[in-house]
C-alpha cells in the first residue's frame, strides 16, 4: 500500500471516529474527548506505521553495505514490483538490494582485475629481477678473462683511466706493474695448451691473493699481465713485485700428465708521478722490456724523473730503468 494511501485512511479515521461517536452515543463531550486524543496519538501511530519500521530497516541495510556485506538482503515478499500500488519505501528497499548485489558483482571483477594485474606485476618484477641478473652477468662476462677470472684488458683501461684521473686530481700516489712470464711459449710446445691454461690460472691465483680489494689485477693479453696499485708509492711498489716474482719462482706448477716445473716471471714497475694513462702504461711496459733484456727473473723500474733528464736512446731503453 502506498505512503499517500495509508494517510489517507489515517486522516479519515481522524475525521469520522469522533463524528461518528456523537452520532452513537449522542455525547459531544466523548467525541471531542475522542477527537482530541486521536490529535495527539495520531502522529506517532502515522509515524511508527507509515515511515519508522521501513527507515529502521534501510538504515540496517545501510550499515550492511558500508561494513561491505552486501550479501545481506532486506527480507522482501518478492523480487518483482507489485505494481503502481506498492509502498514506495518497500520500491526503494528492493531497488537497494539489486544496487547492493550490483556493488558486490562490481567488486568480485574489481578484485579479479586487481588479482589479474597483482600477478601480471609480480611476473614483471620477476622478469626485470631476471633482466637485472642477465645484464649482471653480461657486464662481468664483458669486464672479465674468462680463462683466469681476472679483469680482462678493456676493463684494466677504462679502471687505469679512472684511477690515473683521480691521483692526479688529488695528488696521490698510483703505481702500475707489467707481469710477463719467463718463455711460456715453451710451456704450452713442450706440455700442451691445457697446461698453459692451468700455469696463466695458477698465476692469476697468486696475484689476486697478494693485492688489495682496492687493487686491480688483470689479464691483458697472452701471459702478460697488470697490476694497478692504488695509494701506492714506488718503494711499495717495488717490494710487492719482488715478493710476487720469488712466490713464481717458488711455485711448483703441475703439468697435465702429473710432472712439477718451474717457471720464472719479469716485471716491469712504474709510478704515476704525474703521468698521464698512455704515459705510465708505456713506461711500466719499458721497464718489462728492460727486465726481460736483463735476463728475466727480475724487477726492473722505471724512474721517471730520470727519463725526464736522459736524451737519445738512452731515454727510452735505460736511462729511466733501474732494478
Amino acid at each position: 500500500m502506498r505512503i499517500t494511501t495509508k494517510l489517507q485512511i489515517l486522516m479519515m479515521l481522524g475525521a469520522v471516529l469522533p463524528v461518528s461517536v456523537i452520532i452513537m452515543i449522542d455525547q459531544v463531550a466523548i467525541g471531542a474527548g475522542i477527537a482530541l486524543l486521536v490529535g495527539l496519538l495520531g502522529p506517532y501511530v502515522a509515524e511508527e506505521w507509515l515511515v519508522t519500521r521501513d527507515l529502521q530497516a534501510i538504515r540496517r541495510f545501510c550499515q550492511h553495505v558500508k561494513d561491505g556485506k552486501y550479501l545481506v538482503p532486506i527480507a522482501l515478499p518478492n523480487e518483482l514490483p507489485a505494481g503502481d500500488d506498492e509502498n514506495e519505501f518497500v520500491s526503494v528497499r528492493r531497488d537497494m538490494n539489486w544496487m547492493a548485489r550490483a556493488i558486490n558483482l562490481r567488486e568480485s571483477q574489481l578484485k579479479a582485475v586487481i588479482d589479474e594485474l597483482a600477478a601480471a606485476r609480480q611476473e614483471l618484477l620477476d622478469q626485470k629481477e631476471e633482466m637485472e641478473t642477465v645484464n649482471k652477468r653480461l657486464i662481468e662476462m664483458a669486464m672479465t678473462d674468462s680463462l683466469t677470472g681476472l679483469s680482462n684488458r678493456r676493463h684494466f683501461f677504462d679502471h687505469l683511466e679512472q684511477e690515473v684521473c683521480r691521483v692526479n686530481r688529488n695528488r696521490q700516489n698510483i703505481s702500475l706493474f707489467m707481469l710477463d712470464v719467463d718463455h711460456f711459449k715453451k710451456v704450452n710446445d713442450t706440455h700442451g695448451h691445457q697446461t698453459g691454461d692451468t700455469v696463466l690460472q695458477a698465476i692469476a691465483a697468486i696475484l689476486r691473493n697478494r693485492i688489495r680489494r682496492s687493487d686491480m689485477v688483470a689479464r691483458i693479453g697472452g701471459e702478460e699481465f697488470a697490476v694497478l696499485l692504488s695509494d701506492t708509492d714506488s718503494i711499495e711498489a717495488m717490494h710487492l713485485a719482488e715478493q710476487i716474482r720469488i712466490s713464481i719462482k717458488n711455485y711448483s706448477f703441475q703439468t697435465c700428465d702429473g710432472q712439477s716445473m718451474r717457471l720464472t716471471c719479469s716485471i716491469g714497475v712504474c709510478g704515476s708521478a704525474g703521468c698521464n694513462t698512455e704515459q705510465l702504461y708505456k713506461y711500466a711496459d719499458l721497464a718489462l722490456y728492460h727486465a726481460k733484456n736483463s735476463g728475466r727473473d727480475r724487477v726492473a723500474y722505471y724512474d721517471c724523473e730520470a727519463q725526464g733528464q736522459a736524451t737519445g736512446e738512452e731515454q727510452e731503453n735505460q736511462k729511466g730503468v733501474t732494478h
